[in-house]
């Protein structure tokens, strides 16, 4: 038993001393060369290629020469392969040991290099790039990724790229694969690579949560020869997505600018932003686009002012987009609008006392809004309603919402009548009002009965009528009348009584409708041919209610047919129907560019609507007729 345990407890002496002993050196200062494997000479490259051997050698030093021998052992570990172990000797006695080891060919990757000693717990590893061989493809300075695109939110896209360097005699064609944590890998555009020349090679993601992120990358190529420093990692922070906010400052709308809305545009810190902006109406619940932009915000407080017409219109929809980035939320905001509103009145006490005929009248009025918006300018008139003529008129200015303002109109010349309907016509922004005075003029009442026209202009007027007719009589006897017919004069002839002459003539006149335009037309019984109605200025053809004997006959009224021409040359109408009379000047044109214009013949200020012409109009005071046309600037 005492023996046993001696034995036991040299035993721990020996495993510490061969701990303590033996020191493997660093595995960087390990001495490698790399021998070609197809002619077995050193390479001279300070890199392996696949396809080369190994010679290694370490060195192992002894700090006790007296303790005895070890042994050690070596393996290689390719990916999640091992090679048996190698295992040598080590003689105690030396103080420094040098083992050498030879292995090969190499594979293509990441070849691990693990040296031990068995009695101790020492172990180094060398980790050993192999290249391709032959290797085509290298970096063309830092052998690293950059990334673009940042500060980077969640919705951004990222981009790596890294510059190659084609090295070999062939074309090459490379793609870079980018691997983000906990997200599927993705593979760049393929890019060809000429035969020493360098190009960028890229790949991008769309990172879908926020924090720092690890991503994997590494070069293909179909041909391989791709170094191996041409993978890695990278981090990157991922940050939240950017917030918009939208806000309505204001909304104004009146006549005068339309409607016009104030708004603020809030972005979150981070990167400038592309967005797009579309303004909508809507009317009775039919949307209608109005205005649709893109613009680039800054981070904080961007204003804009928007400009929007007169729409028809009960309330504003604004919708903010964004435009190749991903937003927190899309904006849509909806803001009821108050559309412009005038409720007018016009006022008038008309004349304190009654005018007389001749006279300058003048007549107040006051102008009032009542609505939520201020007026146009516009026009106030006084306008007498039996013939549309505009007595007065003048230039109102703007009209605040809940204001007034007064005037008066003068009317120059009171008309000869003993009772005159005016009407105060106020027309501003697109619209009219009106109020309705009855005056009654002044009547002495020592004058007796009144008449309702100019007593003195309607004895001037007989009296010279009555001139007029006998200078036409003593002129038609003078030229009809011959000393040597003196026997044969119709005033020779028996006369007939004044009542026969009344019956005659009644019967020889008779009524007839025009075709046209129902106008009533006295036309004598026995006229047989063409008729011009003078109201609508249409012709048509009667026959005779009577012969020359006396004799009844049909009557009818039909359009005038129109006129030809035979082979022999103009026609000639026939003794039953006489040639119509020849045609009359051309009407008269008159222009204007508002609803107002002027009668070409007496100048008289006349409406006729833009929207109704060209049209054929009769001025009501001179009886003449034009055609009203729009005029140009």
């Amino acid at each position: 038993m005492i023996c046993l345990v001696s034995i036991i407890a040299l035993g721990f002496a020996t495993s510490a001393e061969a701990q303590d002993r033996f020191t493997i050196e660093a595995s960087s200062d390990w001495e490698i060369v790399f021998v070609d494997g197809s002619t077995g000479q050193p390479s001279g490259n300070a890199s392996a290629f696949a396809g080369y051997q190994i010679q290694l050698s370490i060195e192992i030093t002894n700090s006790d020469t007296s303790a005895g021998h070890d042994e050690w052992s070596f393996k290689t570990i390719f990916g999640e392969e091992s090679s048996p172990d190698l295992t040598g000797f080590l003689d105690g006695s030396e103080e420094v040991i040098t083992v050498n080891i030879s292995f090969g060919p190499l594979p293509e990757g990441e070849l691990h290099l693990v040296f031990s000693i068995d009695s101790s717990t020492q172990s180094s590893t060398r980790v050993l790039p192999v290249e391709p061989n032959p290797l085509n493809l290298t970096a063309a300075g830092s052998p690293e990724i950059a990334l673009i695109g940042e500060p980077a939110h969640v919705g951004d896209t990222l981009t790596a790229s890294i510059l190659v360097h084609n090295q070999g005699t062939s074309q090459q064609t490379v793609q870079l694969e980018l691997t983000p944590e906990n997200s599927p890998s993705v593979l760049g555009e393929p890019i060809t690579i000429n035969p020493g020349s360098s190009r960028e090679v890229s790949a991008s993601f769309i990172p879908s949560t926020a924090g720092p992120m690890d991503i994997d990358w590494r070069l293909h190529s179909p041909n391989g020869g791709v170094a191996r420093e041409l993978n890695g990692s990278a981090s990157v922070e991922i940050l939240d997505s950017q917030t918009m906010t939208l806000v309505i400052d204001s909304t104004n709308w009146d006549l005068t600018n339309g409607l016009d809305a104030d708004i603020s545009l809030y972005l979150s810190d981070g990167r400038s932003r592309l967005v797009n902006v579309e303004v909508s109406i809507l009317d009775q619940t039919i949307e209608s686009l109005l205005q649709s932009f893109e613009l680039i915000i800054d981070p904080g407080r961007r204003q804009l002012t928007l400009s929007l017409g007169h729409p028809s219109a009960d309330s504003l929809i604004i919708t903010v987009e964004a435009v190749d980035w991903t937003a927190s939320q899309d904006l849509e905001l909806h803001h009821t609008l108050s559309p412009p509103v005038l409720d007018l009145d016009v006022e008038s006490s008309g004349v304190a006392n009654p005018p007389r005929t001749g006279e300058q009248v003048v007549i107040p009025y006051v102008l009032s809004n009542e609505g939520n918006t201020p007026t146009l300018s516009g026009e106030v008139r006084v306008v007498r309603t039996s013939d549309g003529m505009v007595l007065d008129s003048k230039s109102t200015s703007q009209v605040n919402a809940g204001g007034s303002i007064s005037g008066s109109l003068t009317i120059a010349s009171w008309p000869d009548s003993k009772v005159v309907e005016v009407e105060i016509q106020w027309v501003t922004s697109g619209i009219s009002e009106n109020k309705l005075l009855e005056i009654v003029s002044y009547s002495d009442a020592e004058s007796g009965a009144e008449l309702p026209f100019d007593l003195s202009a309607a004895i001037y007027g007989a009296v010279s009528g009555l001139v007029l007719v006998l200078f036409i009589l003593v002129l038609y006897r003078t030229v009809s009348e011959r000393v040597a017919d003196t026997g044969e004069s119709r005033f020779n002839r028996l006369r007939e009584t004044r009542g026969e002459r009344k019956k005659a003539a009644a019967a020889e006149k008779r009524q007839i409708a025009c075709p046209q335009c129902a106008q009533d037309l006295s036309i004598p019984a026995t006229h047989s041919g063409a008729v011009k109605c003078p109201a609508c200025t249409s012709r048509f053809t009667v026959e005779a209610t009577v012969n020359e004997d006396g004799v009844g006959v049909d009557q009818s009224a039909q359009p005038a047919p129109p006129q030809t021409e035979s082979s022999g040359g103009p026609s000639v109408p026939s003794e039953s129907e006489p040639a119509p009379p020849p045609a009359s000047d051309a009407p008269s044109v008159a222009l204007s560019m508002t609803d107002l214009l002027s009668c070409p013949a007496c100048d008289q200020t006349l409406k006729v609507p833009l929207e109704r012409r060209p049209v054929k109009a009769r001025c009501p005071a001179c009886r003449s007729e034009f055609i009203a046309e729009v005029g140009q600037e």
